[in-house]
């Protein structure tokens, strides 16, 4: 209270966050938010702390998408803010709902340049951010989360920014106390446009589905495979697929796009007349097919990327910037998991009839010393439990992984949405403090996991059940790949010497590093039994060229 007796803007914005719910809170404090924390309510919210900002962030990011409400993040807005743009460029890929309060500097001390100030501290974030503010009075900073979280919240959901001067947490806060508004969605498909797809659905030879993750984030995965099922429609995985929405065991799995325009014109052209996809941008693309050509390039008067004109494609997204960049036919905005929901009843049921495979048969890994990442895999999946969930990010490696490890019903998948590298080590531990019941698996390089390694220091302290799983190749072989002369460029590719299962003792996480297949079996199924989290590093050979 404030000698006056009124609150003060820390205590109206404690009574704020409690009635939003949003009392878990991811930080890495630093000078700018101590204010915040002065005379702590520890019974009534907990605090997971991080040791660096990208950490931090890619742990609300795996708790946000574990409970489908939007998480709370307390860092600096300057430096913090910056060493945290990769993970927040990440959560704005994936879409997840989350506020960020970042701490700027004294109201009166911005007119020089102070230690530690957030510069023009809405516009960092920008263009990944959904929205950012900075209140122009102390006592409106309570209201502003408030509005901030009912942004994050609303379709297209993702995070948001608020920039909190340090000095406004002890000032009076408004008497009159912030009105917290229930917001609820009521967006819902028009009848016309399920009458359209059910229709286009229904006179399709050869229907196609292509899922993406909010279909999964909708709660609409079991009622894809009621869609699929009654259409006998093979579904395929969208490019860059960061949420399992569909069983990967599944006879009318096709596999995941690979995100190059040539290969889905080439793939869904080869099989459907008609693909409806549900959720996500309809292309995410990396790359062309030329530019993996090591000749002289020409002039480029290459048209931009299509899709081909033999197939009708349709395209449901809650995003009006996807549907607007849309290379479908037809886009329509509207919540992907509501629509296909609705259409489970709308569409005619098929013969079941057996499909021919479009996938190789994969092949049964053999033990080796050195280890095969194949082999690694083969034996992950024999001992996963059948609901735990799968985090990945394997850019030299995917199609190994989802060859040797085809996901079932219940388990959950979640991977990088983006480019940026170190999602999938933080967010596991992100998800394992909102769900601890379920065991979450990490399967990540040496080199991705050097991104967010501090998480592990964070997983420890939380005794949180996470299982991280090494392929350690001792490289960035993604990169080494990419170039004709191997060689040349050594020393950009090259991670020996790299221990993670030392890294991992260091932070108090179980560590142990693994180089042949004497007991691997044993320590796979050891480690995703434990009470807290383990580290295995498992020492593999190069692979060679990735494989789409």
């Amino acid at each position: 209270m404030t000698d006056t007796g009124h609150q003060t803007v820390r205590e109206a914005t404690l009574d704020v966050l409690r009635q939003l719910g949003l009392t878990t809170i991811f930080s890495n404090p630093s000078h700018s938010e101590m204010k915040l924390f002065e005379a702590w309510p520890d019974d009534e919210f907990r605090f997971v702390m991080g040791l660096q900002e990208a950490s931090v962030v890619g742990m609300a990011d795996g708790y946000a998408q574990a409970t489908g409400e939007p998480s709370l993040v307390i860092i600096n807005g300057g430096p913090g803010l910056a060493n945290a743009m990769g993970s927040v460029y990440t959560a704005a890929s994936a879409k997840t709902p989350m506020v960020i309060l970042g701490g700027q500097q004294a109201r009166k001390m911005l007119l020089g340049e102070p230690f530690l100030v957030a510069k023009d501290s809405t516009q960092l974030p920008k263009p990944y951010i959904k929205w950012a503010g900075e209140p122009a009075r102390p006592q409106d900073v309570p209201a502003m989360i408030a509005q901030a979280y009912q942004i994050a919240k609303q379709a297209p959901q993702g995070p948001v920014f608020v920039s909190v001067p340090e000095d406004d947490w002890v000032r009076p806060a408004d008497p009159n106390p912030v009105r917290i508004a229930q917001v609820t969605s009521a967006v819902a498909p028009s009848e016309d446009a399920l009458a359209q797809i059910a229709a286009a659905l229904d006179g399709a030879e050869r229907p196609g589905i292509v899922a993406g993750g909010p279909v999964d984030a909708q709660g609409a995965r079991g009622a894809l495979i009621e869609l699929a099922e009654k259409l006998n429609a093979r579904v395929w995985g969208a490019p860059v697929w960061n949420r399992g929405a569909f069983p990967e065991n599944h006879p009318l799995f096709a596999g995941v796009l690979p995100p190059i325009p040539e290969l889905i014109s080439e793939r869904l052209s080869a099989q459907h007349d008609v693909v409806v996809v549900f959720g996500g941008p309809a292309f995410t693309l990396f790359t062309a097919w030329d530019l993996f050509s090591t000749a002289p390039a020409d002039l480029d008067r290459s048209p931009r990327p299509t899709l081909p004109d033999s197939v009708r494609f349709l395209h449901v997204t809650d995003d009006p910037q996807a549907a607007a960049a849309t290379l479908a036919d037809h886009s329509f905005v509207a919540p992907p998991g509501a629509v296909v929901k609705a259409l489970v009843p709308r569409v005619t049921q098929r013969e079941r009839v057996e499909l021919a495979p479009v996938r190789e048969p994969v092949a049964v890994p053999e033990p080796s010393t050195p280890l095969t990442q194949a082999y690694l895999f083969h034996l992950l999946s024999k001992e996963l439990p059948d609901d735990a969930v799968l985090f990945e990010e394997l850019p030299i490696a995917r199609a190994d992984f989802h060859e040797q490890i085809p996901l079932g019903a219940d388990n959950g998948y979640f991977a990088t949405a983006s480019g940026a590298l170190g999602f999938p080590f933080a967010g596991a531990v992100g998800y394992a403090i909102a769900k601890p019941d379920r065991r979450a698996v990490v399967v990540v390089g040496e080199g991705s996991a050097q991104y967010t390694l501090h998480a592990l220091w964070t997983a420890a302290q939380q005794n949180a059940p996470v299982t991280f799983v090494i392929p350690d190749n001792s490289g960035y072989l993604s990169l080494k790949y990419y170039l004709q002369d191997q060689k040349s460029w050594e020393k950009g590719y090259d991670l020996s010497g790299v221990d993670m299962a030392q890294l991992a003792r260091g932070f108090g996480v179980r560590g142990e590093r693994i180089t042949t297949p004497e007991g691997l079996q044993d320590a796979l199924r050891d480690s995703l039994n434990a009470e807290g989290p383990v580290l295995l590093d498992v020492m593999v050979a190069d692979p060679g060229l990735f494989r789409l």
